[in-house]
């Protein structure tokens, strides 16, 4: 894996509040990153100081492989902080006033509108526009210069579910062109949806990690009903086919090993004179694995 990130024993401390505690992170091309957490885990912090905004009291952390050379930040578009625009000036305005503050072309400004899906608004001043659209003309102002590598504070933080869409597509319209995106939020459903990696934060340490599949693990989850679900559970708990097993009104929910198949439980409880009523799989979210940790 070529790492575009490398963080090692990174500490910020603000009084006696520890912010972010001798983390570790690593980053490698083409991934999209999701870095989640309660309020108040270190996740902003963690950006702020990659991106230079904040300094770290200890540790390191390097981009491109390169622990001190300031190349790496034309190289990297990122979203911290709400941008500001001025209300009065239109967007290709605005984005041209970004554009001389990132040293990047101005002959960028009709892609990235495109790539926001706001290019017929082009001309209309920025107080016009929906959260949604701010929202987007602020993913486009990352996108000029064309940068290798995303870095984003909750997106699509405060957008209603059109919104959410709306910045979800251009995230995953990026990383398919191979960029690698970094992102902080706690919208655990989006993150899954776009995310091959995850790392988890608690009070500013580093719980978890890994790509999304491997966290959620390989076992199996199935909702169950029966005429007599209470005896159903007993006997699958009795032969060991299940690891645990969960009571939900008139129904159970089990999980099971990797190995045990829909078919499995349903001949199971053929052989044993009781028929199933309900056999649903049921996929493990990213929630309920992030409950589980930050727990």
């Amino acid at each position: 894996m070529e790492k575009i990130l490398e963080i090692r024993g990174l500490t910020r401390h603000y009084g006696r509040i520890r912010a972010v505690h001798n983390l570790d992170m690593d980053v490698g091309r083409g991934q999209v990153y999701g870095i989640l957490g309660p309020n108040g885990s270190g996740k902003t912090t963690t950006l702020s100081v990659i991106m230079g905004v904040v300094h770290q009291q200890q540790g390191s952390y390097s981009w491109f492989g390169n622990a001190r050379g300031s190349g790496w930040k034309r190289r990297v578009g990122s979203l911290i902080e709400v941008p500001n625009f001025y209300p009065y000036l239109s967007l290709v305005q605005n984005l041209m006033i970004a554009a001389r503050i990132k040293e990047v072309p101005d002959n960028d400004i009709d892609r990235v509108l495109e790539v926001a899906g706001l290019t017929e608004r082009r001309n209309y001043p920025y107080r016009t526009l929906s959260l949604g659209m701010k929202q987007r003309l602020a993913m486009a102002s990352v996108l000029l210069g064309d940068p290798e590598v995303m870095v984003l504070d909750e997106p699509t933080n405060g957008l209603d579910p059109e919104g959410i869409a709306e910045v979800r597509g251009i995230i995953s319209g990026e990383a398919e062109k191979g960029k690698t995106v970094i992102l902080a939020s706690h919208i655990l459903g989006e993150v899954e949806k776009v995310c091959s990696h995850v790392a988890v934060l608690k009070g500013g340490e580093l719980i978890a990690s890994g790509r999304v599949e491997e966290l959620l693990g390989t076992d199996r989850m199935f909702r169950l009903s029966a005429p007599d679900t209470g005896l159903l559970g007993e006997l699958l708990v009795r032969a060991g086919m299940v690891k645990t097993l969960e009571n939900k009104g008139g129904e159970i929910l089990v999980t099971c090993g990797a190995s045990i198949s829909a078919a499995d439980i349903n001949r199971f409880a053929f052989d044993n004179d009781i028929v199933l009523t309900g056999l649903v799989p049921v996929r493990k979210s990213l929630e309920s694995h992030f409950l589980e940790l930050v727990r």
